[in-house]
Formats: structure tokens, C-alpha cells, sequence
């Protein structure tokens, strides 16, 4: 059996299939290149502000116009059908069937112009998905660049080689030499988050245990106990940043202790 090809929609005023074999063959995903998106999302562009303008000047005033001609037809039917009622000849009969013909004439010009309404909105709104799509892509890339050891673009970070490797996260993470060229990067494995950090710092127990700097800051905010010999930690966190509870100036430290209302009653402020 023949491969069946995919169906491809025919866009509006598009005679050559530019439009179409734009929409359906070119992978917007696979496209890395900022001025080539940028050329692609002003045709769309320009195409959906043509199909615009056509709707609103010819398509919107047509349907008003067919619109009026089928209410003002139906009027002349029903005002024929109400004289043949009351004077049953054959005249008023032949005007009432007259009438009649003419209306569901109209009704179906009216109804041609809806459908042909609804195909620009349906045109205008896959053209409006795809410059959409193309505007979250470009988002994406802004800062990619290309991999030194898989070479595909992604978001990338700086080595700690000293020919300064710029890796994507899949192929520096977790590693403590540099994959292109070998070298030691190094990095320093934390027992708590298990990952490779730059430094460690002391918990400050007796034991002198080590910990990176967010692990610390976890830790003393907790419970200040070290977690492999359950020592106090006397260290002072570095850089420990307070936490402010949203349109409050207090920090969540303060919410929490009780305070006095000046009654001899403590309240706090969580309540």
C-alpha cells in the first residue's frame, strides 16, 4: 500500500501555497537562528494582517448587506403569507410562493457569507497559534548557544576548565572533570543535596563537618543541629537573607513569636 500523504489545510488567498508549505514544512522547534524566525514570523505576520484587513473592508460589510436582504425578504414573506390567509386566491397564493423563493434565496447568500466569515477567523487564528509559537521559541533560545561536547543549542554554562567549556546542563552535571578536555574542574561533592559545588563550608560542630553554603542556610534555619553528628552549629549562615511575609514589614520570624496587645493578653501575628 501507498504511503497516505497528511492532510494539508489551503489557506485563503494563497495561490501559489507559499502560506501552506510555510505553516506545514518548516519545524519551528528545529530552527535556532534569531533572524530566520524573525523572518518567518513577519510573513505570518504579514499574511494574517492581509487576511484582517479583507475581513473587516469586503467580508464584514457583504454580511451586513446579506444580512438586511434576508430579514427584509423574510418581512415581505410572512406579510405575503398573512394577506393569502385572509384572501384565499390564487394571486395572493403565487406572491406568498414568490415571496417564499426569494427569501430562502437570500437566507442561503447569507449563509454562504457566514461560512466564508468563519473561514477567514479560522485562517486568521492559525496563522495568530504560529506567531505565537514562534514568539514562545524565541523566548527559549534568547540565551542558547552551542554545546562544546554534544553540539546541540541549548541553555549553557561556563566550565570550571581552564579553557572555560561552555556546557549544557545534561553534560556537566554531576561531573568533576571537564568532559571535552579532561581536566579537574574542581568541584566539591556536598553528602546533602549529593551534587558538586565549588565550595564547602564548616557546620561548625566539633567534628568539623562540611556542607555547601544552601544546605547550611537550610540547616540552621531548621533546627541548627548538624546532620551527621547532631552537634550544635555555632557558625553564622553566610549571606542569610531574611524572609518578609508579603505586604507585611515583618519577617516570618516575627509573625511568629507572640506579642503583647497592652492588656495583658499575648496575641500573634499569624492570627
Amino acid at each position: 500500500m501507498e504511503p497516505t500523504t497528511p492532510y494539508r489545510k489551503l489557506f485563503l488567498h494563497d495561490k501559489d501555497n507559499r502560506v501552506q508549505n510555510l505553516y506545514y514544512d518548516i519545524e519551528i522547534k528545529t530552527i535556532f537562528i534569531r533572524t530566520k524566525l524573525q523572518n518567518v514570523k513577519k510573513k505570518f505576520w504579514k499574511y494574517a494582517k492581509f487576511l484582517a484587513k479583507v475581513y473587516i473592508e469586503i467580508i464584514q460589510p457583504r454580511m451586513l448587506e446579506f444580512g438586511c436582504i434576508r430579514d427584509n425578504a423574510y418581512c415581505d414573506w410572512q406579510r405575503a403569507k398573512r394577506k393569502s390567509y385572509t384572501n384565499n386566491s390564487s394571486e395572493k397564493k403565487n406572491e406568498e410562493i414568490r415571496m417564499s423563493s426569494i427569501y430562502h434565496e437570500a437566507d442561503d447568500e447569507y449563509e454562504e457569507m457566514v461560512l466564508e466569515s468563519q473561514l477567514y477567523d479560522e485562517n486568521i487564528r492559525l496563522v495568530q497559534d504560529k506567531i505565537k509559537e514562534i514568539n514562545n521559541h524565541q523566548k527559549d533560545i534568547m540565551y542558547y548557544k552551542k554545546c562544546a561536547h554534544c553540539e546541540t543549542m541549548k541553555n549553557v554554562t561556563t566550565a570550571e576548565c581552564s579553557l572555560k567549556h561552555k556546557l549544557c546542563y545534561d553534560c556537566i552535571h554531576d561531573k568533576t572533570e571537564c568532559p571535552v578536555c579532561d581536566e579537574d574542574m574542581g568541584l566539591f561533592h556536598c553528602d546533602i543535596c549529593y551534587r558538586y559545588k565549588k565550595e564547602l563550608v564548616d557546620t561548625g560542630c566539633k567534628n568539623k563537618h562540611q556542607t555547601c553554603k544552601v544546605c547550611l542556610v537550610k540547616i540552621i534555619r531548621k533546627n541548627n543541629l548538624c546532620p551527621f553528628c547532631r552537634d550544635t552549629c555555632n557558625k553564622v549562615p553566610p549571606s542569610v537573607v531574611p524572609i518578609y511575609v508579603e505586604g507585611t514589614h515583618h519577617t516570618v520570624e516575627e509573625m511568629e513569636q507572640p506579642y503583647s496587645d497592652g492588656r495583658g493578653r499575648y496575641m500573634s501575628y499569624s492570627r
